[in-house]
């Protein structure tokens, strides 16, 4: 019989990554040297910059002395109010970017929201989600910044999303896309892009073993969430190849994060697989055996058919009896 996998079996095949990175990987990219990487590679105004001074002068909102993000505040941000379709906000990591000092005269600040996204093999899912996001903060800025129709004060929305377990034809790549006015129906008007450019959404793709040859945003990812380094490696990479200072905060979120990853244990989940797999498969059968028993086929028969006891067979036809 085809073996079908159940919604928590799936979820486990989908990500050792998943599991193991999602919830704790948020600590790591709540970082302010962290962050800075991101903006650098992901924000293009800002690539010109050195990790130093963004870090210095540009990342000072929802962040504690310590240098790390203040998650409590950045996420009532994130859900202080709902979307006109009553969608709540729930997103991962989001901050203000402030320009430069020497710069603060003339440019705006933008919000740079940060999702952890494992589950990416379907990229119109992600790109539909992430304008989702995209669009749901932007709205999230009436009342607060801007009232309409004063479009051009309200903040850019950048919308990274960073996907550690990417298909391997996306592993490596970075895809960027911004809202557009190109091709409009004959004698429709709207701004061009330059007059209307506030949302702005990135996929960084990672996974398998494409980073350790990076030193871009996607090796930097990779060093950060992948499996395949240890504590201490990862450290030593992060220093050497992105030049990342290994202060106690940083020590304490990647020793946070490996920890949880041997707590969780790669012989535990592939148990928990393997037993997610047979709960697909038993799943499977009993809705055979129901369908088997509306056609009215003897439980002998439906037990050959589907590999269930007959007591199990007896059972279901109770529960199904009108």
């Amino acid at each position: 019989m085809e073996e079908r996998s159940n919604e928590l079996s799936q979820n486990i095949d989908n990500g050792g990554e998943k599991l193991k990175s999602d919830n704790w990987a948020k600590g790591l990219f709540s970082l302010k040297i962290v962050i800075a990487h991101v903006v650098k590679e992901c924000l293009p105004e800002y690539a010109p910059f050195p990790v130093e001074l963004i870090i210095d002068e540009c990342i000072d909102s929802f962040t504690d002395a310590s240098g790390k993000c203040n998650t409590e505040i950045a996420r009532h941000l994130m859900t202080q109010r709902p979307l006109p379709n009553g969608y709540m906000m729930e997103g991962d990591l989001l901050f203000m970017i402030n320009p430069p000092k020497h710069l603060r005269d003339s440019w705006m600040p933008q919000l740079l929201n940060i999702e952890i996204q494992n589950d990416s093999r379907h990229l119109d899912r992600c790109i539909g989600r992430g304008m989702l996001y995209a669009t749901g903060i932007y709205y999230m800025e009436y009342e607060t910044i801007y009232k309409y129709p004063e479009f051009e004060k309200a903040l850019k929305v950048n919308s990274v999303w960073l996907c550690p377990a990417a298909p391997k034809k996306r592993q490596g790549t970075v895809l960027q896309f911004r809202m557009s006015g190109k091709d409009l129906p004959t004698g429709k008007f709207l701004p061009s892009t330059d007059t209307f450019d506030k949302l702005r959404l990135t996929f960084v793709n990672t996974g398998g073993t494409e980073g350790p040859n990076r030193k871009d945003i996607c090796g930097f990812v990779w060093a950060l969430t992948t499996t395949r380094l240890s504590s201490e490696q990862r450290k030593k990479r992060l220093k050497e190849v992105f030049g990342m200072k290994m202060t106690q905060t940083v020590e304490k979120e990647i020793d946070k994060y490996d920890w949880m990853l041997v707590s969780y244990g790669e012989d535990q989940f592939e148990k928990d697989k393997k037993k997610c797999r047979e709960e697909g498969r038993v799943e499977k059968s009993e809705s055979i055996a129901r369908n088997m028993l509306r056609s009215n086929y003897l439980p002998e028969e439906i037990s050959r058919m589907t590999g269930l006891d007959i007591a199990r067979i007896h059972q279901l036809a109770e529960e199904n009896r009108p």
